[in-house]
């Protein structure tokens, strides 16, 4: 029987980290993708064109990925929870000076041209440290960041050249961390978001023209072809507006909030990206154009209205997207069934399967919120309904009849028109007394057939 050899590798010991600087340099960088989860999330509502926001968000979502492995690895690496809390409350000035910085193609250029080659490059540094067998998981989990680090800055150098843009200057790399230095070049108790800049109104395409949510909407086509357009055309800024006001989120509320929140925060702005791309198909296959219909940002511009984080989340998550969004989604799939659109239609159960997710996330923190902060969560709701309908009482509705069954922006979405999906309620996490309150004034109910 013939034995089996192994090759063990060899390698110089003196060039190998050992645990205690391992735990420093994996902390130097998990202090970066929290920090650029933050820019990145400020950034997204500011940046005008949808390429550059869409790929902001995948960006957010796995930086914010990126920072959950290696917070997991610095626990495995014996650094107490509550040092990550300190690592996730200190800066550089190359973040801070691109938080201040007031042009989007200034922010995209550095990220891509010097943020991101830089962060890669101390990846594959620490990688070529770690020693074998004992270090895999480091190595495991820095290969996965690698390759989607290096997605990201072929995207956005991508982008870059198809803009055209030449190379700009705001950040220096004295600027930057230093994953030599025993205190990695932090500037401690400052972060990107301690002190968010407001942003009343996202920023969007140049091509459209973006009212104001008192601004009436002109006449709503009435020809099939061009309704279909129009009423796409809204859905698409309908995701926009979610996907800025998610992108807010990991920007502005994360520093105050558990790491797991902005997480999730930015796995939602990561959806909401998706279903604009989805309706960027859609709308394309109908033979429309973004900038063809004007636009509007009501649900962004209430959402910064609110004067609570709870308020807010309420608002957003429990009432928009866990009561009102997995009823309008299933109307939608099911119009487009009717329409004998099954591609639109498989699009849209995915977006509503997404829409029960962002509900679920908004009840569970809402509440856990309420319950550190000591606000009573039933009157915080009340407040937030209250807001919600008389935003929806002063917004154009438009409700002429339309030669479309599909669902418009604006219309009926919480009255008796509208469909309900009772299945998808139950999973959100409603009671059954709130789904029956729900469903009273409904026109009809649905049972989404279980897997």
């Amino acid at each position: 029987m013939a034995m089996m050899v192994k090759n063990y590798r060899r390698t110089n010991p003196d060039s190998l980290h050992d645990v205690r600087d391992n735990a420093r340099k994996v902390a130097v960088l998990y202090s970066v993708e929290v920090e650029l989860t933050r820019l990145v999330g400020a950034w997204i509502a500011r940046t005008p064109e949808l390429p550059e926001k869409l790929a902001l968000a995948r960006v957010l979502y796995e930086d914010a990925d990126h920072a959950r492995l290696l917070g997991q690895r610095l626990l495995e690496l014996r650094v107490a929870e509550a040092r990550l809390d300190s690592l996730r409350r200190r800066t550089v000035p190359a973040f801070k000076t691109l938080e201040a910085l007031d042009d989007a193609g200034a922010f995209f250029d550095q990220l891509f041209r010097v943020i991101k080659p830089t962060l890669l490059a101390d990846y594959r540094r620490h990688l070529d440290a770690a020693p074998p067998y004992v270090d895999e998981p480091s190595v495991r989990l820095m290969r996965q960041i690698i390759r989607e680090e290096e997605e990201h800055l072929e995207a956005g150098l991508a982008l870059l050249a198809e803009r055209r843009r030449a190379p700009g200057g705001e950040v220096t790399y004295a600027q930057l961390w230093d994953l030599d230095a025993d205190d990695g070049g932090f500037t401690v108790d400052e972060w990107v978001g301690r002190e968010p800049g407001q942003l009343p109104s996202p920023v969007w395409p140049a091509a459209v023209e973006k009212l104001r949510p008192d601004e009436p909407m002109p006449p709503y086509p009435q020809g099939f072809d061009e309704a279909m357009r129009r009423c796409v055309h809204d859905l698409v800024f309908s995701e926009t507006e979610a996907l800025d006001i998610f992108g807010r989120y990991a920007y502005e509320l994360g520093g105050e909030l558990p790491w797991q929140f902005t997480f999730e925060s930015a796995r939602i702005a990561w959806d909401e990206a998706r279903h604009v791309e989805l309706l960027l198909n859609v709308l394309e296959r109908y033979g429309g154009e973004i900038g063809a219909f004007p636009a509007k940002a009501p649900g962004y511009e209430e959402y910064v209205r609110q004067p609570t984080m709870l308020e807010k989340l309420i608002m957003v998550n429990v009432i928009a997207e866990g009561e009102v969004s997995t009823d309008t989604q299933t109307q939608h799939r099911e119009a487009f069934r009717e329409l004998g659109d099954d591609l639109s239609a498989l699009f849209k159960d995915y977006e509503m399967a997404d829409e029960v997710s962002h509900g679920q996330f908004g009840l569970r923190w809402a509440r856990w919120l309420a319950e550190q902060t000591g606000q009573d969560y039933d009157e915080a709701f009340a407040r937030a309904r209250r807001a919600l309908e008389k935003f929806k009482s002063s917004h154009d509705s438009d409700g002429e009849s339309s030669p479309i069954p599909l669902l418009r922006l604006g219309v009926d979405e919480t009255g008796s028109g509208r469909l309900v999906n009772v299945s998808a309620k139950r999973l959100v996490g409603f009671s059954e007394d709130e789904i029956a309150a729900l469903s009273g004034a409904a026109e009809r109910t649905i049972e989404d057939a279980s897997i």
